[in-house]
């Protein structure tokens, strides 16, 4: 809880998210961090995790600014990670657009701790019956392999840019690793078509490229293994 007077003052600031004039939001915010810094290392704490599970967990539409992403939010998130607090990682996933952002922060982190999927791989660890990081942790993984097709029939894609063989491969233990996770979360069956779509073309497209000088194109290489190109 906060002294009744910051509480006024977060209120007051949010009233001027309401009227919308960027100016009044700021100066308001700024006012409110001011004094929110001179709050116990406790009070600041619990208040930066309590409002960032209402944003990340219960929906609650929040404005979450950077100025209060950089000197709230983020570094009681990082420090209740460390100490293994249940539900921090994934509360800091929820935040990975504002910490893709604040590179000031991003670097701070340890490697593994630097993406939406990392930090909630990592809120398993913590927490291995943590429902919810599992759930979400499905979602995203399904994302990056659905974005892997996105250029089928031209080819897989690792990040932005055409797979190798060697990725291909690694591609394959994502989807091992997320067939895994979709049967523990009880939604593999939402998730078959994505897994076999994938199986297929991370398999193909490797053999694809071990025999790319006998083929036009992978599209030209699909239809001669009888996949029905659009």
């Amino acid at each position: 809880m906060l002294p009744a007077e910051l509480h006024e003052l977060w209120e007051d600031y949010l009233r001027a998210e309401a009227r919308g004039v960027r100016s009044d939001k700021l100066a308001r915010l700024e006012t409110f961090l001011d004094r929110f810094a001179a709050q116990t290392a406790e009070t600041r704490s619990s208040w930066a995790l309590e409002i960032t599970r209402q944003v990340v967990d219960d929906g609650v539409d929040l404005p979450i600014r950077m100025p209060l992403f950089r000197r709230v939010l983020f570094p009681a998130l990082s420090e209740a990670v460390r100490q293994q607090v249940p539900g921090a990682a994934r509360w800091l996933a929820g935040l990975a657009q504002h910490l893709y952002r604040a590179r000031d922060c991003w670097v701070q982190l340890p490697e593994n701790w630097q993406t939406e999927r990392g930090l909630l791989k990592l809120a398993l660890q913590h927490d291995p019956a943590d429902e919810l990081s599992r759930t979400k942790l499905v979602h995203v993984q399904a994302r990056h392999l659905a974005f892997s097709l996105h250029e089928v029939p031209r080819g897989v894609l690792y990040g932005m840019n055409g797979a190798t063989i060697e990725q291909c491969q690694e591609l394959e233990l994502w989807l091992a690793e997320f067939r895994q996770l979709t049967l523990e979360a009880g939604l593999s069956d939402e998730y078959a078509p994505l897994i076999d779509e994938c199986a297929f073309h991370f398999a193909h497209y490797q053999r694809y490229l071990a025999e790319r000088d006998s083929h036009r194109s992978y599209e030209q290489y699909l239809l001669g293994v009888g996949w029905p190109t659009p």
